[in-house]
């Protein structure tokens, strides 16, 4: 009698569905939505894990989503009962309703907390930034509606012609999500970074207040009373707005005593980063006593420099078009000539440009202003006094000036410079790439493509389910740079190369290849796989996850 076989190809997905579980988020969403466990097939914690399993694999658009887990073992995944066709877009769609039901800015807010409390994850500081996520749509008319408005507002994917939502994102140092907010497409940044701070401590539910790193989107009177009130330190970028920007410039330049601090550890093997140098000053800003940390970094960033390089080109332009109309300009006298001259120079002076100019006598015909024979003793001719002037570029100032707009000023409020010398303040505020690299994973288009639900509830539950699957990815890669810091070998990544630092999607390419083959309802690994074992320890996992038994 002939065996049956089936053969899977999982992939990383039993992987996500062990993380999904450890870290609580199956078990958190059940509890706080409302079900029938009599009339559900599956759970809405397993459906919102599906999801999460299909923006980690990079899979499917919601209405092809029993496509995706075709191959995939979904008795394994979900339940010996579940099939893939189990898995359609209107029991997707009702799970989205379900969580919009629910709130579910808290429902995240919650699994956010078993996560963080489970996985042992650090809040002593967070870093705050603010995205947008484009939407495809007509929502205008059904906004009034919802608590979600999709509109248009300043759009960070570039896509200004499309209404879209935004997301506020809170992250420790690792990157792991610790505060997330999905919020109307026309909010302000601004206006999010205050009231974040204010309800910060509530929200992490921290006995020390953390310290909160933004850009300069948090540097406002409001954000700074709400800080002093809450008792929480910020560290941020200040504003060119402010005038202490160009003031603690100028002083640090005219100072000139600069604390070389070189490359950062993490730049270390990046021959284009750039070095820094610092000065510190104390100031007294919107009400607030800051230390400002002035920054001189010895790398313009291209756009920045190609900015100063077309004002210079422009400016050029319209000197060289004066001096050609003052050229033109006749004078009775020295003196007249000499006196347009510095008029000229106050109105065009330019500290980028340099200017000589001369006086010249010469000889001009004159005009007749009676018609007819001119009388015997007419001169046709008369002396007046020109200026010859050019321009040309100041290399030395040009060179001081970009040398100047490579400073930017790092503000804090943290008082103890011995625990937070500006050099940790710098440090610290270069690590708001974590915020900036989550981002990247949510906007993915691989991950997630054009957004086409057709209610704002739905989008807004969607955006949630979004970033439970970014906390996900997150926690897997936070496990494994946790477990090789104190190894002796690096990471082996898929096509040759190692690290001890892998990206969370680094993690999940090691699992592309897994196969399973179930035999009389027995699964094994077959031979000619090679599975990720060094892997699966550094998560804390074994190959139990694909339904393998125990060697043991």
């Amino acid at each position: 009698m002939s065996s049956a076989v089936e053969v899977f190809s999982p992939g990383p997905l039993p992987v996500v569905k062990a993380i999904c579980e450890e870290c609580g988020l199956i078990e958190t969403v059940n509890e706080q939505v409302e079900w029938d466990d009599q009339q559900c097939r599956l759970s809405p914690g397993h459906r919102t894990m599906a999801l999460v399993m299909n923006f980690l694999a990079e899979g499917q658009p919601m209405y092809r989503l029993s496509e995706f887990f075709e191959k995939s073992d979904t008795a394994n995944l979900f339940g010996e009962n579940i099939s893939p066709e189990n898995l359609s877009d209107t029991t997707f769609g009702r799970t989205l309703d379900k969580i919009a039901d629910a709130n579910p800015r808290i429902l995240f807010g919650s699994v956010l907390a078993e996560a963080i409390g489970r996985e042992g994850v650090t809040t002593n500081v967070v870093h705050a930034d603010t995205t947008s996520k484009s939407v495809q749509g007509i929502y205008e008319d059904e906004n009034d509606e919802y608590d979600l408005e999709i509109t248009q507002g300043y759009s960070r994917d570039g896509n200004r012609h499309l209404n879209q939502f935004q997301i506020g994102l809170a992250v420790n140092r690792n990157g792991v999500p610790v505060i997330g907010d999905i919020l109307d497409g026309n909010d302000s940044d601004t206006t999010w970074n205050t009231e974040l701070i204010g309800e910060l401590r509530q929200r992490l539910a921290a006995d020390e207040p953390p310290i909160y790193v933004a850009d300069s989107a948090a540097m406002s009177e409001d954000s700074l009373d709400e800080a002093s009130a809450a008792g929480i330190d910020i560290i941020s970028r200040l504003p060119r707005t402010y005038n202490a920007v160009d003031e603690c410039i100028d002083r640090a330049w005219e100072i000139d005593e600069w604390n070389d601090l070189g490359k950062f550890v993490n730049d270390e093997d990046d021959e284009d980063a750039a070095s820094y140098q610092i000065q510190t000053f104390q100031k007294h800003i919107s009400n607030h006593d800051l230390r400002c940390v002035v920054v001189h970094s010895s790398t313009l960033d291209g756009r920045t420099n190609r900015r100063i390089d077309n004002d210079l080109d422009s400016t050029e332009e319209d000197l060289e078009d004066a001096v050609g109309q003052l050229a033109d300009r006749s004078f009775a006298c020295e003196p007249d000539a000499q006196e347009a001259w510095e008029t000229w120079l106050d109105d065009h002076d330019d500290s980028c440009f340099e200017f000589e100019a001369e006086v010249v006598e010469t000889e001009q015909k004159k005009s007749r202003d009676k018609p007819g024979r001119p009388p015997k003793d007419w001169d046709p001719y008369e002396t007046v006094y020109k200026i010859a002037a050019s321009v040309q570029r100041d290399a030395a100032a040009i060179a001081h000036r970009k040398k100047r707009a490579s400073c930017f000023v790092v503000v804090t409020s943290l008082e103890d410079s011995e625990e937070w010398a500006g050099e940790d303040v710098l440090q610290e505020y270069k690590e708001q790439q974590a915020v900036e690299r989550r981002f990247r994973v949510v906007k993915d288009p691989k991950r997630v493509g054009p957004v086409f639900l057709d209610r704002p509830d739905r989008v807004e539950a969607l955006g949630y389910v979004m970033l439970m699957a970014l906390l996900v990815y997150s926690l897997i890669e936070r496990r494994a740079r946790v477990a090789l810091q104190g190894a002796d070998e690096p990471m082996d990544l898929a096509g040759g190369p190692t690290s001890f630092r892998p990206t969370g999607r680094r993690v999940l390419e090691r699992f592309e290849n897994m196969l399973v083959s179930r035999v009389d309802g027995k699964r094994e690994i077959p031979d000619n796989v090679d599975v990720p074992k060094r892997v699966l320890e550094l998560l804390n996992l074994d190959v139990t996850a694909y339904g393998i038994e125990s060697e043991e």
